[in-house]
């Protein structure tokens, strides 16, 4: 591979995948303003989402223009380039995985309602971004090719431990989904359930095997960008980890059947129950449990839990955990 493609290139070819991706961010997030009411709290905090990943993109527009056209066959150039634009991206992807983990960490608590699980989680967030951080200062005060070999242990703090935590979180989620699968013996609260353990999976798994795969290029290839045209696809993960979260609530709702026969959904006993309690509570002597969940019942306890926090029940008749 010549060093214009190394260095150019693999840039070049990220922003055109990037920009296909923020098209189905944009998406998303027209679908998540037209069919969801959330609290004014959550609504801001996508759009800040948005907002920051937006800036990132930006600075990778600047960058692959800096490189590709101003300064266009500039070797020396290309070897000890403009901080700037790479400052903005860096601090983007930062602060979008800090965001999309913290709304993830949130949900581990209301789900376990574990205090000390949220805290390690929240630890390891806040040591990923403080490493991403220090990343960023060392790169705009060092910014040659040839100094990328200080920039060693604080990509690694950022990287790895990021992948720690994306995958404590998937491992936690499905773990306590699977105690409240245990619990219930409807057949669709079992395929809702097992369809949020797979996603939690699937999108925990991503972003955790892109930061490692950056780290592995960063460590053999520091002389490239390829690795930092990999780190530009980290930041669209995280965004659409999120909105694939958010937007999944609607999905599960459609075609469900919600079993009336047994009990109506928003009048019997289960309202004093909510879904995190249900992961937690043994089984009767029976063998059956105090209380069965409906679909509906599921899905808002899981997907809704930013909601009403406060309360067992929120304003759409669904659990808040």
């Amino acid at each position: 591979m010549s060093s214009i493609d190394s260095l150019v290139g693999c840039l070049l070819i990220a922003t055109w995948i990037n920009t296909v991706f923020w098209g189905i961010q944009l998406t998303h997030l027209y679908k998540y303003f037209k069919y969801y009411t959330d609290e004014p709290y959550m609504r801001t905090v996508v759009l800040v989402l948005f907002a920051v990943d937006l800036a990132g993109l930006a600075g990778q527009y600047a960058t692959v223009y800096l490189d590709a056209i101003s300064h266009y066959g500039n070797a020396t150039y290309l070897k000890a380039p403009e901080a700037a634009p790479r400052g903005m991206y860096l601090v983007s992807i930062q602060l979008t995985g800090a965001i999309v983990q913290s709304y993830l960490i949130s949900r581990v608590w209301r789900l376990s309602k574990n205090i000390w699980v949220a805290i390690v989680l929240w630890m390891g967030a806040a040591l990923a971004l403080a490493g991403g951080l220090g990343l960023t200062i060392i790169n705009l005060k060092f910014k040659s090719l040839a100094d990328r070999t200080r920039q060693g242990t604080v990509t690694s703090i950022w990287l790895v431990t990021s992948a720690v935590v994306d995958v404590l979180i998937a491992v936690i989620l499905v773990f306590y989904l699977w105690k409240a699968k245990q619990r219930t013996t409807f057949a669709q609260t079992h395929n809702v359930l097992r369809r949020l353990m797979a996603s939690s999976l699937e999108t925990g798994s991503l972003t955790a095997v892109l930061a490692i795969v950056v780290e592995i290029l960063f460590q053999k290839l520091k002389q490239t960008n390829l690795q930092v045209g990999v780190v530009w696809l980290l930041g669209r993960a995280y965004c659409l980890t999120m909105t694939y979260n958010l937007l999944q609530r609607r999905e599960l709702r459609k075609g469900h059947t919600t079993h009336t026969s047994s009990f109506n959904t928003t009048n019997i006993r289960s309202n004093d129950m909510t879904l995190a309690n249900m992961a937690r509570s043994p089984k009767m002597e029976t063998g059956s449990y105090p209380i069965e969940i409906s679909v509906a019942q599921t899905q808002h306890s899981i997907m809704d839990v930013h909601r009403h926090p406060s309360s067992p029940i929120n304003d759409k008749g669904g659990y808040s955990v």
